[in-house]
């Protein structure tokens, strides 16, 4: 359930960004199949590798409210963030030092940067869009808690060509 959950969310930021899924799992580098499998609810478990690439991509997204949907979908930026040098990335070795990077590196952070001032710029003129996708992530989460979906029957086929049914609870 909860995994389900992680997969609505993810589903909520990706809309959010306005990516492609094929685009999201490219600029993250996770295999297209893998994010197929998350979103649809094929693969149960989300890895720990995989919300380390998600976060090395899209570092503003709060992995607590990924994982968890705690706070909200976006942390907030610190005035002085971008100029501290010391603050530690727990997913990924970033390097200190622009002057040792290739060209398309800094297209790279470049286009980063130009992606959040978008979002920012989108979500001031949106006004309270994120809010409101929210709120319909949460009734969706909710929806799904009411409704749990339950085993009512297992069949289970043989080689000999017989089968043999079994209800729960009964």
């Amino acid at each position: 359930m909860i995994e389900d959950n992680v997969a609505i969310r993810l589903k909520g930021f990706i809309d959010e960004m306005g990516l492609t899924n094929s685009q999201f799992a490219d600029q993250c580098g996770i295999p297209r199949p893998s994010l197929s499998q998350l979103l649809t609810g094929r693969n149960k478990k989300i890895s720990d590798v995989i919300v380390g690439q998600i976060h090395a991509a899209f570092p503003r997204l709060s992995v607590l409210w990924l994982l968890f949907g705690e706070g909200d979908m976006l942390t907030p930026v610190a005035p002085d963030a971008a100029s501290d040098e010391e603050s530690p990335n727990l997913f990924s070795e970033q390097p200190k030092n622009a002057g040792n990077l290739s060209n398309h590196e800094k297209y790279q952070i470049l286009g980063g940067l130009n992606e959040g001032v978008n979002v920012a710029s989108s979500r001031m003129n949106s006004g309270n869009t994120t809010d409101l996708k929210n709120s319909e992530l949460q009734r969706e989460i909710e929806k799904m808690r009411k409704n749990p979906r339950k085993v009512v029957q297992i069949t289970v086929y043989y080689d000999d060509s017989t089968f043999e049914t079994f209800y729960p609870g009964k």
